[in-house]
Formats: C-alpha cells, structure tokens, sequence
C-alpha cells in the first residue's frame, strides 16, 4: 500500500536541486481541560484544620512552577460519620510571591477510627468532596541506639543506628517516621546544629519513593504485631549536646500512596521511556488529596563525643 505525504517543493531545482520539505500531520486528543476544583488537606490533632481550595489547569496553560488560582468564594465544610457539619472560613495570608490561603475550622477534636468528609461547592463548578478515616493512635514503646561511627556522607558526623519498637494493631495500618536534631557545639566556638534526620531504613523493603520529605513511608505488610521494629540510620552531629525529636504516626492509606505516586513521578520526569505515572487522589468529582495522620512524638537527650 502506498502511503501518501504532504510534500513541497522550493525554489528552481537548478538552483536547489535537494531543498525538500515533506510534512506529516498526527492529531492528538486532549482529556477534557475544564477546570476543576482541587483539594488540598490534612487532618491531624492541631488546633486549627486547613483546607487549601484551588482550581486545575489545562495542560497548555502556564508553566510547572505557575501556582494555581486560590478559590476564596467557596463553601466548605467538614462533616463527621454521624451527620454533623462543621462549615469552613477562608483566611488569606498571603505575602507577595508567597501564597498563604486557606479554609479552616478552629477547636476541633478529631476521633480516632472516625470517618470524616471534606466538601467544597463553588457556583459554576461540580461540587467535590473528600473522605477518610482518622487512624489510632500508636505509641512508640522504646527507642534505643548504638554509634556505628563516623559517617561515610558528612565530616564532623556519626552513623547512629536507631530501633524504634511498637505494637502494630490487628487492622491494616501505614506509617510515617521522621525527624530532626538541634543543639549546641561543646567546643568553645558554641556552633548551633539543627536539620533533618533523613532517616534510612535498614531493611530495603521499607525504602519507598517520598521524595518531597526528609523521612520514611511504609504499611505493616511485614510487621509483627506486638513488638514490632523499625530498624534505621541517621547522621547525627558528633560533639554536639543533642535533643533529637522522633515523631512517628500512624497515617491513613490516602497518605502514603500519595507521597509513593508522587516520588515515583518525579524519578520519572525526564525519562521518555518510562510509563506514564497516574498520582493518587481521593477526591470526588475534583482532583487533589485528603489525608490523615495520627503522630506521637518522642525527644531524645544525645551527646556522640570522640
């Protein structure tokens, strides 16, 4: 079968004799570019629940780093498994080139095993909402480490390896653990420290894409029950009187498969031959995430001296 092109010939073939242009035409169909409402929240024990309301952009509208419109004139509300509403107010504390605005609800207590809703209307826009369930509360047991000496990554560091012990609840349940350091040098310079632990895992299984924070995202799927460990590394700052605040939080499914999805996306940026990566949402009729996460957090006195 002969295939057929679009071809044009330029200027006197005397003159140009190889000068070709041959033009192939391939449509492509975009998904609906309407814009959305977007939801962006996360419930835990504060005195204030935030939501954060903005509306989706076309694909050929604007660049990456281009925020997204704030929605101020909507109606949002919280409501409980038992039919209770709560509704939201919007507060906008943004500063030039730092947007700050958001829906929220003051004084409110969540409930462990609760299920809660998050809706959102605005006129001219398909109303949305969002559900999860608040999860337990799982107290840390014991922590306990060893200093494995001085890090490979940082001078003037040890490598400290951590057991953090816990029971795991018979339901099926997913963790968070971070956590960061801050203190002051014991030389006679007095140098202030502080950052991130970034935390390792020891055991592979548990290392998962979270690329946007400094901690560790994984489920129960090899845990024990009672009694279970998490085994992992950190750099710690050697000679240096340390507090060392471990937070560690039972979260719901919502909230680690979307740290997993959007880590995996950005390793794949750039990559053409890697499979397209769908982020997680739990958002009806919009786009965005609800998450929730329970945390309890334990605050170690370290000093790793020569």
């Amino acid at each position: 079968m002969m295939r057929k092109f679009s071809c044009k010939l330029f200027g006197p073939l005397i003159l140009f004799p190889a000068l070709w242009s041959c033009e192939q035409f391939l449509e492509v169909g975009l998904p609906d570019q309407e814009p959305r409402l977007v939801i962006n929240t996360l419930l835990e024990p504060t005195d204030t629940l935030k939501v954060f309301l903005t509306e989706s952009r076309s694909v050929l509208e604007g660049r990456d780093y281009d925020e997204f419109p704030i929605v101020s004139d909507a109606q949002v509300q919280l409501q409980t498994s038992g039919g209770e509403i709560f509704p939201m107010t919007f507060i906008d504390k943004s500063r030039p080139y730092e947007p700050n605005a958001y829906y929220y609800l003051s004084g409110f207590e969540l409930k462990e095993h609760e299920n809660y809703e998050i809706h959102a209307k605005r006129t001219g826009f398909e109303s949305v909402v969002g559900r999860v369930q608040f999860p337990e509360l799982v107290p840390i047991k014991n922590i306990s480490y060893r200093n494995l000496g001085p890090s490979e990554s940082s001078a003037n560091f040890d490598l400290v390896e951590f057991a953090l012990t816990f029971d795991d609840p018979p339901s099926r349940n997913f963790y968070e653990l971070s956590g960061q350091y801050y203190g002051q040098s014991t030389s006679e310079d007095y140098s202030f420290y502080s950052g991130d632990l970034y935390p390792t895992p020891v055991n592979p299984a548990y290392e998962s894409y979270s690329w946007f924070q400094s901690g560790i995202v994984f489920d129960d799927l090899l845990l024990t029950g009672e009694d279970s460990e998490l085994v992992f590394t950190a750099s710690i700052p050697r000679d240096v009187e340390l507090e060392v605040a471990i937070r560690f939080s039972n979260v719901s499914e919502s909230f680690i498969r979307y740290r997993q999805t959007v880590g995996l996306q950005n390793d794949t940026r750039g990559d053409i031959l890697s499979q397209p990566v769908l982020v997680y949402s739990n958002i009806e009729n919009g786009m965005g995430i609800l998450q929730a996460r329970n945390p309890n957090l334990r605050v170690l006195n370290m000093l790793l001296e020569d």
